[in-house]
């Protein structure tokens, strides 16, 4: 008899120690540093980015989340021309060089699934609510003036990898594989001062692994 309880103890404890991280009411807190580069075509401008996200979740059900993500972003602009007002000159001319400065709200739902104890995979679906400010810079990366502001909405789609270190805490590698982009541009010292675009990108065109440490509680 006593065989049989040491034997149920033990299933007990792997099962506890396999779902008690993702179970229903548990929750999460965390954040994420990326980095990447993305670009649609060979004679198109290179973006380059970094990214600090906070998040946050809640398990409405075992290993399925509802969460929230604050993206700020700093990127640059590679190769990328545009017109802009020369204040100095008093005309309008071709400019190079853009740093860009966005903050978002992203709610997203979470799925994970198991693969051994303490790893899972998992699926993640965002949406995206995005402002982005675009700054003119110089030769030497100084800020000249604020020249454009986007507001945008869009989706993204991204799997990844989960490995508990303990019940409490993981760390995490994701990339997106699809995300979708609709932006409302306007430049108010440009020649072009409203324009709508949509943006499409798969996930060789826009590689940005994500490294995240999450609490869970």
């Amino acid at each position: 008899m006593k065989p049989k309880l040491v034997i149920m103890a033990l299933l007990c404890a792997v099962s506890w120690r396999s779902y008690a991280q993702t179970e229903k009411g548990s929750g999460f807190i965390g954040g994420s540093l990326s980095f990447g580069t993305s670009k649609q075509n060979s004679s198109s401008p290179s973006l380059n980015t970094f990214t600090l996200t906070p998040r946050g979740g809640y398990f409405l059900a075992n290993n399925f989340a509802l969460g929230l993500e604050l993206p700020l972003n700093l990127s640059k602009l590679r190769g990328e021309s545009y017109i802009a007002w020369n204040d100095e000159y008093g005309y309008y001319e071709e400019q190079r060089g853009v740093k860009e400065f966005s903050f978002g709200i992203s709610p997203f739902l979470r799925k994970y699934i198991d693969v051994k104890d303490r790893f899972k995979f998992f699926m993640q679906a965002n949406l995206l609510l995005q402002i982005n400010t675009f700054n003119r810079i110089d030769d030497e990366g100084y800020l000249i003036r604020t020249d454009a502001k986007i507001k945008g909405w869009g989706a993204s789609i991204s799997p990844g990898f989960s490995y508990f270190i303990s019940k409490h805490a993981a760390l995490e590698f994701s990339v997106p594989v699809v995300s979708f982009f609709h932006q409302n541009y306007y430049a108010e010292e440009s020649l072009y001062n409203y324009d709508k675009t949509n943006n499409l990108r798969l996930a060789l065109q826009n590689f940005t692994p994500t490294f995240t440490f999450n609490y869970h509680f």
